[in-house]
């Protein structure tokens, strides 16, 4: 039995003196208030109401039952009323994680910096690192990942798309050659980031599809600014997100080269667990970053 609808029925009821009354007023069958009835008296082992055809009053143990299920009904009504206020309110920590860099994307350190306008009780703790980190592990609310993602049991919304190009100096292609084909890459001076996870790895389109080069590594490193300057310095080729180079495709100090080998935008998603119990914090942030 649902014992705190049949206790709700009960005190309509009362209320209203009027089986057919409450019926109308909770938009029931009389034989269904009836039943309700009938299973809480059967649940509490006594007879709440004397019934006739004109005329209901509350026995004894109605009288009593009465006001100890209105306490419990009233107790519930105030957690209810507790638990829309602590949703409507916007507060606490929320960790998030994301390659260095990465707020360059999308104004996202705008949006974040309007948003704990908005939510100024809302404490944010930002981890740039350039490597996995397993949120979990290290109790990470909210990440920004770059790629294609593993199926797993985590959740991943899109928030837009980069493109990666494969720069180098005009210095440096006056001195080695401007190479003609995917397969020349790994005759040259490559520039690895090796933030990534596989950093020598460079993906490429054919006519089969997306596939994949080793290429030599000639100077590395775990940030893409440096990478960025390395490649304008004309120590090599590099391969580099766009707002990574911008700045220098801009200036004239890279250029892109091996065009028709580009893949399509890399996807960037907010990426975090499957859990039904999301706080309304994060799930605030995330509509706001999606928006």
């Amino acid at each position: 039995m649902d014992l705190l609808k049949s206790i709700r029925i009960f005190q309509t009821v009362v209320k209203r003196n009027s089986f057919s009354a409450a019926a109308r007023d909770l938009n029931m069958v009389n034989s269904a208030v009836s039943r309700y009835i009938n299973e809480l008296e059967q649940y509490l082992g006594c007879k709440l109401l004397h019934r006739t055809t004109r005329t209901m009053s509350l026995t004894p143990e109605g009288e009593h039952y009465l006001q100890r299920l209105s306490n419990i009904t009233a107790s519930i009504d105030e957690l209810d009323s507790d638990i829309t206020q602590r949703r409507s309110h916007i507060s606490g920590n929320l960790k998030i994680t994301a390659p260095e860099h990465v707020t360059r994307l999308f104004d996202l350190q705008s949006r974040l910096s309007h948003f704990l306008r908005d939510y100024p009780d809302v404490c944010l703790s930002w981890l740039s690192v350039n490597r996995y980190v397993d949120l979990i592990e290290e109790g990470v609310d909210l990440a920004i990942r770059v790629g294609e993602l593993p199926d797993s049991g985590m959740i991943a919304r899109p928030l837009g798309s980069m493109h990666v190009y494969r720069v180098a100096s005009p210095e440096y292609l006056n001195l080695y050659g401007m190479p003609d084909s995917i397969e020349d890459l790994q005759q040259h001076r490559c520039i690895l980031d090796s933030s990534n996870r596989q950093p020598a790895r460079w993906a490429y389109r054919s006519v089969n599809g997306t596939r994949h080069i080793t290429v030599p590594n000639t100077v590395a490193a775990n940030n893409g600014d440096l990478v960025a300057g390395f490649a304008a310095e004309g120590l090599g080729i590099a391969y580099l997100p766009d707002f990574l180079v911008r700045d220098y495709l801009d200036e004239g100090r890279l250029v892109t080269i091996l065009r028709q080998y580009e893949i399509d935008p890399v996807p960037v998603s907010l990426y975090y667990p499957a859990n039904r119990m999301m706080s309304q914090t994060l799930r605030t942030l995330i509509d706001h970053l999606l928006a």
